[in-house]
């Protein structure tokens, strides 16, 4: 069955994806991209470096850049997030016992069809920015949250439908069926280390869904198995995890939108934790990336053995894919049987408003017998039956 789409802008993802050459990671569109240096080696501003081995978790606040970061003038408006908080926080966690919130970067280092540039910016970005507030060019179709309660340790994170108002209504955790894959928030136990940061225990899985853009009734999964986030550095008011670089983006347009400058130098988003995991090719063929007309497994393969006119992993008289990853699910570990590709990236989150979501039905469970709105007219979660979050 296929798990909805995932659209990609522009007319097509670089043509050596499909030709079978691995592309590079944080490298432009174009054969001769040149990858990071390797794990453990610093970069251009002395930085960690973020580029991950199979199996591998990046430096949580690594970057790829030099940080030649020319300041805009005038300066990105960032209202209506908050102008006092460094991540421009969408709440306030201030004095709470669970400290809500949501990821505002998410910036894949592995495997490297998905830490590409195009992918990064036309998918990734496009989905975890804003959808045109808090001078955020994005759309707001890629919602990951997370509940924190630092007394106890308990760690509640899972995705969220898109949201008329972040602000005022906020997010709720999406529960629902999609494509016959319970979609749910995950419970798990995070703990305190040494050196102050939090890590969790394995999560067994985690379906994060993503909106193509901001649809509710078109929703990707994207299935991590064996799941970890680790390194996680939260402020003391509990708002921010990493922060925002205002001399990371251009001035604003006439709109108030400010794009990032060039991601190579200079980011617009300072990370500070890491996730890892592992996305089997089998679950990885049943995501249809819709502008390529290509599922995610030929993706991340680089279209090395294909059915269904390319459109399609090859498959053996098993059902077991050909093409190979650079990890195995059954050893959870690199190599081996090389049924999976290893998913790693760090993130930045800041305080959000989270809901129960009582009147969304992505959210309330009414939709936990369909098929979670992969279709246009199935009943997702328009204004219809019950608008976004809250």
């Amino acid at each position: 069955m296929k798990i909805g789409t995932w659209t990609v802008a522009g007319a097509s993802v670089c043509a050596f994806v499909l030709a079978g050459a691995a592309p590079a990671v944080f490298g432009a569109c174009s054969s001769s991209s040149t990858p990071p240096a390797p794990p453990g080696a610093n970069s251009g501003d002395g930085g960690p470096s973020c580029a991950t081995e199979a199996g591998a978790y990046p430096p949580p606040n690594c970057d790829d850049t030099n940080e030649s970061c020319t300041a805009p003038n005038p300066p990105c408006p960032t209202a209506p997030c908050s102008a006092t908080s460094p991540c421009l926080a969408l709440a306030d966690n201030t004095g709470k016992a669970t400290d809500d919130l949501r990821l505002r970067k998410l910036n894949v280092t592995a495997p490297p069809a998905l830490a590409e540039h195009f992918i990064q910016s036309g998918v990734i970005d496009e989905g975890v920015n804003l959808d045109n507030i808090c001078g955020e060019p994005g759309d707001g179709s890629f919602s990951w949250l997370i509940s924190f309660n630092p007394t106890t340790g308990q760690l509640v994170t899972g995705g969220a439908p898109p949201t008329d108002d972040p602000i005022n209504i906020g997010y709720c955790f999406v529960n629902e069926n999609i494509g016959g894959l319970p979609v749910a928030p995950i419970t798990t136990q995070m703990t305190k280390q040494a050196d102050g940061s939090w890590a969790s225990a394995v999560i067994p899985k985690l379906y994060v869904p993503i909106y193509v853009n901001g649809d509710p009734n078109n929703v990707v999964v994207l299935p991590l198995t064996q799941a970890k986030i680790l390194g996680v550095v939260l402020s003391t008011d509990g708002n921010c995890i990493g922060s925002f670089n205002p001399d990371g983006v251009t001035s604003p347009t006439s709109a108030g939108i400010c794009a990032d400058q060039d991601p190579s130098s200079c980011q617009r988003w300072h990370t500070d934790g890491a996730l890892g995991g592992f996305i089997t090719l089998k679950e990885a063929d049943n995501v249809n990336v819709e502008t390529l007309g290509k599922s995610l497994c030929v993706l991340l393969t680089g279209g090395t053995s294909t059915s269904n006119g390319g459109a399609n992993c090859a498959k053996d008289a098993n059902g077991n894919i050909l093409a190979q990853g650079d990890f195995c699910s059954t050893t959870d570990s690199p190599g081996g049987c090389a049924d999976s590709y290893w998913l790693a990236a760090t993130f930045a989150a800041s305080a959000a408003l989270i809901t129960p979501g009582s009147n969304v039905a992505a959210c309330n469970g009414s939709l936990a017998g369909g098929d979670g709105g992969t279709s246009p007219g199935d009943g997702g979660t328009t204004p219809s039956d019950g608008g976004g979050p809250g």
